[in-house]
């Protein structure tokens, strides 16, 4: 059974920007909560702050380490919730700790120090690669969809490659 009240799930280096204001919040009325998760930016209250100025009226959010996360995901959220993380290996680090995600959205994992192209704009390190196979191989379906209006790539397929 996956978390309750998650909605979505998505790895995006630039967490909330235009694409995610506009485009995934849109296609979930339904949220009006996003859970940031990333050690970093839950020690960053200006962040926070920032990325509340970008949410439309009415959506709240939270930014949260891995460790606070862990807990309050797998008690299942009060709320119908996005999820935003910048690595997989936030995904990772959360699966491992007991959080039952099934779905994992990829929309944007920039090209820096370590990483080639995977997909398109989407560029993966080696180490990136093996933690996408492996939670491929718990049954976590991950896809590639930069915005709703694109056709979703199966990165199980990707890494077959």
């Amino acid at each position: 059974m996956s978390v309750k009240n998650l909605v979505f799930t998505r790895i995006d280096d630039r967490l909330i920007h235009g694409q995610v204001m506009t485009a995934w919040i849109h296609q979930f009325p339904e949220c009006a909560h996003i859970m940031v998760v990333d050690d970093q930016v839950s020690r960053d209250p200006f962040m926070t702050k920032m990325f509340q100025l970008l949410l439309p009226e009415g959506t709240s959010i939270e930014t949260l380490s891995v460790e606070d996360a862990a807990p309050k995901l797998k008690e299942g959220l009060p709320k119908q919730t996005i999820l935003l993380v910048k690595f997989p290996l936030t995904i990772q680090r959360l699966v491992d700790a007991g959080v039952d995600i099934d779905f994992v959205n990829i929309g944007g994992m920039g090209m820096s120090a370590g990483r080639q192209r995977f997909y398109k704009n989407i560029s993966a390190s080696p180490a990136e690669r093996e933690i996408l196979k492996e939670l491929v191989s718990k049954g976590i379906k991950v896809e590639i969809r930069i915005v709703p209006a694109n056709n979703a790539v199966s990165v199980e397929g990707l890494l077959r490659k």
